[in-house]
Order: C-alpha cells, then sequence, then structure tokens
C-alpha cells in the first residue's frame, strides 16, 4: 500500500496490519519538501512498530506545468500496480466535483471505484485522525493541503462547506453515493457499447451505432491507443472520420485518426526533426526571469509543424488551398507550416483581437485587419496559433463561411485542454497543451516574446 505519513494512509496501514496478512508500505518522497527525508523516516519507525514491511521510493518530476498532475503521474510511475491507497470518502465527493466541473460524463462522475485499491472509501476523513489518535500513531499534515493554488484544496476549503450550508446537511455521503450509482450506470454502459461496437476501429459499426455507446467505445479505444483519454471534441472528430464526412481528423499529442477502406487507425507522431533545430528547452537568458518550463520545445515544433505540412499535402493534393493566417500570432506557425506543405498554395493574412495586453481574453472579437482574398469556392485553411475558449475561432469560421468557399477547415498549432465554452471541429492539431497562459513562436504578452523558438509558460507580469 501508499502510505504518505499522513493520517489517511496511516490510518489504512494500520487497519491492514489488523488483517492478520503480510502487509508493504511504499512511500514516495517527491523531493518538494525539506522535510521528506523526516516524513520517510516517521512511515518506517510507524512500519517497524506495526510489523510492516518499508520500502522508500524517490521520484524525479518532470519539468512542465501543472505540478499536482506531474507528481501524481511521477507516483503512480514508482508504485506497484494494484497498490491500495488511503483514500476515504471525503476524498471521494471531491473528485467527483473536480470531474464534474471539468465536464465530465459517467465515467468521470464515478470517481474512485470502491475494491482493493481504494478500501477506504466507506471512510470519513475525520474517522482516519481519530483511529491514528487512538493508537497513539503521530501522522504528517501536508503544508500543501490548505493551499488554494490547487483546485481540490479550493473544493475541499470552499465549495463543500458552502454546498453543506446551502443544503443545510453533510453532503459528502450524497455526493459519494451518486459517484457509486453512476459508476453502476458506467458498467452497463460499458457492456452494451462493446456488445454494439464489438471492435471500435470498424467504421460501419461506429456509424451504426448509437452516440452515447459510439464515443464510449471510441474513448476506450482512443485512451488505450494514446494512453490517455481523449476529449469529446476529439471522441466526435473521430466519429466524423467514421461517418465518412472528413477523411482523417487531428488529435492532441500529434496523433491523427484516419479511414483505410472502412478501417479506423491511429497514426502517431514520428520521432524526427527539422534539419538544423536544436531541442534546447532552456529559455534564452533575456527572458528567464518572466518564463517558466518549456510546453512545446523547439524540436518538437519543429517535427510537429512537418507532420501537419506532409498531411495536409495528402489531403488537399487535388485541389490546393488558401491559407489564413491569423496574425500577429500564428505568423511564426504560418510561415514553418507553408514552407511544410508540397502544394502551390496561396497565402492570405487576417487580423483579429480579443486579448489586447491581457492574459486572458476579453471575449469581443474585433477584426483589425481583413481578407483581400476572394473565398468564393475555394478550399480555406484557417491557420491558427492557440484556442482556448474557442469564441474567437467560432466567430472567424462563421464569417469567413459567409463568403461562400467550398469549405473551411482549421489548422490549429495549441489548444488549451478543458478551456473550450463552445463545440469546435479542428482538423489538424498541433499539441493539446494545459490551461495556461504560454508565449513563444509567435504567442506573446504585451508584444513580448513572439521571437522565442519554443513555447514556455508565462511567470511575469503583463
Amino acid at each position: 500500500m501508499a502510505v504518505s505519513g499522513g493520517a489517511d494512509s496511516t490510518a489504512l496501514l494500520a487497519l491492514a496490519v489488523a488483517t492478520g496478512r503480510p502487509v508493504t508500505a511504499y512511500h514516495v518522497d517527491h523531493g518538494l519538501r525539506p522535510g521528506g527525508p523526516d516524513e520517510a523516516a516517521q512511515v518506517a519507525r510507524c512500519c517497524a512498530s506495526l510489523g510492516a514491511g518499508f520500502v522508500a521510493l524517490e521520484a524525479e518530476l518532470e519539468a512542465g506545468p501543472n505540478l499536482e498532475a506531474r507528481a501524481r503521474a511521477a507516483r503512480r510511475a514508482l508504485l506497484p500496480r494494484g497498490v491500495a491507497t488511503g483514500h476515504t470518502m471525503d476524498d471521494q465527493a471531491e473528485t467527483l466535483l473536480i470531474n464534474l466541473v471539468r465536464g465530465a460524463g459517467a465515467t468521470g462522475l464515478k470517481a474512485m471505484v470502491p475494491g482493493a485499491a481504494h478500501p477506504l472509501l466507506g471512510l470519513r476523513r475525520s474517522e482516519t485522525r481519530g483511529l491514528c489518535a487512538a493508537l497513539g500513531l503521530p501522522w504528517f499534515e501536508d503544508p500543501t493541503n490548505t493551499s488554494p493554488r490547487f483546485v481540490r484544496n479550493r473544493i475541499r476549503h470552499e465549495v463543500l462547506p458552502l454546498l453543506g450550508a446551502v443544503a443545510e446537511r453533510d453532503v459528502v455521503p450524497l455526493l459519494a453515493r451518486s459517484a457509486a450509482l453512476l459508476g453502476d450506470d458506467d458498467a452497463l454502459l460499458d457492456a452494451m457499447a462493446e456488445e454494439v461496437v464489438p471492435d471500435p476501429s470498424s467504421a460501419p459499426a461506429v456509424r451504426a451505432a448509437p452516440v452515447p455507446l459510439a464515443r464510449r467505445r471510441l474513448r476506450g479505444w482512443l485512451t488505450e491507443a494514446g494512453g490517455y483519454p481523449p476529449s469529446l471534441a476529439e471522441v466526435d472528430r473521430v466519429r466524423a472520420v467514421a461517418a465518412g464526412e472528413v477523411v482523417a481528423t487531428e488529435l492532441g499529442r500529434g496523433r491523427r485518426v484516419g479511414r483505410h477502406r472502412g478501417v479506423l487507425m491511429v497514426e502517431r507522431p514520428s520521432s524526427g526533426t527539422l534539419p538544423g533545430v536544436l531541442d534546447d528547452p532552456t529559455p534564452p537568458a533575456w527572458a528567464a526571469h518572466e518564463l517558466g518550463d518549456a510546453v512545446v520545445s523547439p524540436a518538437a515544433l519543429a517535427a510537429r509543424v512537418a507532420e501537419l505540412g506532409a498531411q495536409i499535402t495528402a489531403d488537399y493534393h487535388d485541389d490546393p488551398p488558401l491559407l489564413v493566417g491569423v496574425l500577429k500570432g500564428a505568423m511564426q506557425f504560418m510561415a514553418d507550416l507553408c514552407r511544410q506543405i508540397e502544394l502551390p498554395v496561396d497565402l492570405d493574412f487576417m487580423a483579429v483581437s480579443s486579448y489586447g495586453s491581457a492574459t486572458q481574453t476579453s471575449g469581443i472579437v474585433r477584426i483589425v485587419k481583413d481578407l483581400e482574398a476572394d473565398l468564393t469556392d475555394r478550399h480555406v485553411l484557417v491557420v491558427e496559433d492557440i484556442v482556448d475558449s474557442g469564441l474567437t475561432l467560432n466567430y472567424l469560421r462563421k464569417y469567413l463561411l459567409a463568403r461562400k468557399p467550398r469549405s473551411v477547415e482549421v489548422c490549429a498549432l495549441l489548444i488549451k485542454q478543458g478551456e473550450q465554452r463552445v463545440p469546435l471541429d479542428l482538423r489538424y492539431v498541433g499539441f493539446a497543451i494545459p490551461p495556461t497562459f504560454v508565449v513563444g513562436y509567435g504567442l506573446d504578452v504585451a508584444e513580448r516574446y513572439r521571437n522565442l523558438n519554443g513555447i514556455y509558460t508565462f511567470t511575469g507580469e503583463a
């Protein structure tokens, strides 16, 4: 079992030992707090007093945004498969609410599945502390558990108390019950989806299935193929490929799903880069004071742009498109992309604004520079730097469609996960990134940092 040294995992350790079965505690030190070695020593002493085995592990966190997610990934990579954790009913309620505000369906809202991996979901956090106190077992209080920097902490300390005040009762058991009910529904839908669509790579089977079941099977198939759950927009784009509405679609992390003779295929990105591009993710010294970790390195950008160019070449080989670059952010992406398209493409540019000098969109779209080209009966490919809320792009697509082109598709370098406020159909996507403000490779803050070769988190003030 995983034992951090907190009250929940310490109670789990004590209860496991009380069953009389052999117990081994795994403690992971992420190296994030100076007291990490002391916590490991305390867990070791606790194991010795209870007669449990002890294994200490040290995690090395990869560079990047979202510290909480990176720490979780590092921990999962080190811990044995099927390890038990001390998550309680309170954690279950928090997880349901976190997934709810992220827009999850039944699979996400069922939260954690009760069983050997989560044996304490029937206990409250107050009960694990009471048990440790009664047994005289010390525990650590993680200081980061009170930081408003993390979504879970705000759910725990702000949202749940407010919900309790509104409902005039303890809502944690109610939310845990909802998670259990949704878990039963989720299992039934999985079984139905597998029966209706036994092979999710079969385009005819996906096309004929009811939409909820087709989505469910595609989601599982894409997760297995790519190692992470796809978004609803990605699943629906793959359904469009199965339906024959489009030839192929781009997914996050450089993957692409195409259709050949009725079979859906996931194509993974190649590992090559363009000649002369160095993969140095370190920001230059003149910008380092306002920049965080590299979100996309220069070599990864070059490799992905080359792939997008090849895919656009294949898709439009009979009728080259007009590339419409959205200024100023897409300037560098547009320049590199058009050189990777082996077709006689035309270029034009628009300038729209919804940010100004701020780091969040205002939601008000202004056309600063319009197109000069006639779009009538032409294939138009909008080249965009980044998609967050999607409001600007949604407005732009409608604006262009009013000019009667043959088609309007989008090639977006970046899409922020979980930020979209309108449904979008993006045929080509370079990278899906966390919802953080980034600069570089054409992206700016108050006109700064467009000339960086990589893409970085922005940590300074706008």
